[in-house]
């Protein structure tokens, strides 16, 4: 498809050349679309204006802005001239902000391709930071991890305990979860004395300076779970 041809919006799913599975690693899997991405996360831009961020010759940027768009990686946005010339303009996928009800409703493919955005994201800014540096030199960075297994009461209190501590109300909520070791641990309790199987839960608490400078627009996205 030719530039002019595109709509605004992100490429149709059935028209990509990546489908949601193959996404996310093949976004971050070139430096230039990893940094392309990152910068995508502050706003719209041309392949010139990137090229420029980056430091790399516009043939190549622009080359991989168009991959990333055939893939589904990111938005097409319009155009802007400049003389005589039409130059499109990108921007990130929306990280989508799903409420239960939602999310619920949505079919399994439904579902695989949202998350499929957040990942993307996910990926990028880690990418990002660890190859530009910025995790090292950040003396406050946080990357706590753990794989805790746990029931279904426990499952529900993880989603509480994150939603409640990043909203920061309820307190009492808080107060009444603790952590998630605690979590884990009456989970533990209730299933050695009712016999139910646990689910191994990946838990993550991530914090460090961007790769890239300036902020993310676009709010906050909950990962298919509970909008506060």
């Amino acid at each position: 498809m030719k530039q002019g041809e595109r709509d605004p919006g992100r490429r149709p799913i059935k028209q990509r050349t990546r489908q949601p599975d193959d996404a996310p690693p093949f976004a971050v899997g070139h430096y230039i679309r990893l940094e392309a991405l990152t910068i995508l996360h502050e706003g719209e831009f041309t392949a010139g204006e990137i090229a420029d961020m980056l430091g790399e010759d516009i043939k190549n940027v622009t080359y991989h802005l168009g991959e990333l768009y055939e893939a589904g990686c990111v938005e097409f946005a319009g155009h802007t001239t400049e003389g005589n010339f039409r130059k499109p303009i990108y921007r990130a996928v929306a990280r989508p902000l799903v409420s239960d009800e939602a999310y619920r409703a949505m079919s399994v493919e439904e579902r695989h391709d949202a998350n499929s955005a957040v990942v993307q994201w996910i990926l990028a800014e880690c990418l990002s930071s660890y190859r530009n540096k910025k995790m090292d030199v950040d003396e406050d960075v946080c990357l706590m991890t753990d794989e805790p297994d746990l029931d279904r009461e426990g499952r529900g209190e993880l989603r509480k305990f994150f939603t409640t501590a990043w909203s920061g109300k309820p307190k009492d909520v808080l107060e009444a979860l603790k952590s998630v070791q605690e979590i884990a641990g009456r989970a533990k309790n209730r299933m050695a004395k009712s016999g139910e199987s646990g689910t191994t839960m990946f838990v993550a608490l991530l914090a460090f300076e961007r790769g890239r400078s300036g902020r993310p627009v676009g709010g906050v996205f909950n990962s298919g779970k509970t909008e506060r």
